[in-house]
């Protein structure tokens, strides 16, 4: 590979400019809950996980997007107990409708002990707004029973990414 140097006396002082990078997505803002929660779910259906875990941002431009994480413990109790969740959002106050799609299934099947464990969730979402966006977990069981928070702390944050 050859190379060519060149002395800095022959390049004008207004020659060079600084690149100008965009597109890669700032943080606008960031906002975090943290909760103690201790919430047994049994229904085979999606319902809240708890609404103390509800999380609110508004969105500085209508293009952004929200990147949404959690991390909480959560204990199932029985063989073949596994949990499904999804990410619900509300704009500008109204009613709740499932954002993310399934985000992920957790079983502890095969096993008879306790699965005490903590679970970690990434999700972008786009609310196309700048009005007030609530997010939650929703949460459903394939069998028994599951424990979240188990009084431990719930933590959700998420971060206006500017387009």
């Amino acid at each position: 590979m050859s190379k060519t140097q060149i002395a800095t006396g022959g390049i004008a002082d207004d020659a060079v400019t600084a690149a100008k990078a965009t597109g890669f997505g700032k943080i606008g803002q960031i906002v975090t809950n943290s909760a103690a929660i201790n919430t047994t779910i049994s229904s085979t259906s999606l319902v809240e996980m708890d609404s103390n875990v509800r999380i609110t941002i508004t969105p500085s431009a209508s293009t952004s997007k929200v990147l949404y994480m959690l991390s909480f413990p959560f204990l199932t109790q029985a063989n073949q107990t596994g949990f499904f969740i999804n990410i619900y959002k509300s704009v500008g106050g109204g009613s709740y409708a499932d954002d993310s799609g399934e985000l992920s299934r957790y079983a502890g099947y095969g096993s008879n002990d306790d699965k005490y464990e903590t679970a970690t969730f990434h999700y972008l979402s786009s609310p196309s707004t700048t009005s007030a966006v609530i997010y939650t977990p929703y949460v459903k069981v394939n069998a028994n029973n599951a424990n979240f928070g188990n009084a431990a702390k719930f933590n959700v944050t998420v971060q206006e990414v500017l387009a």
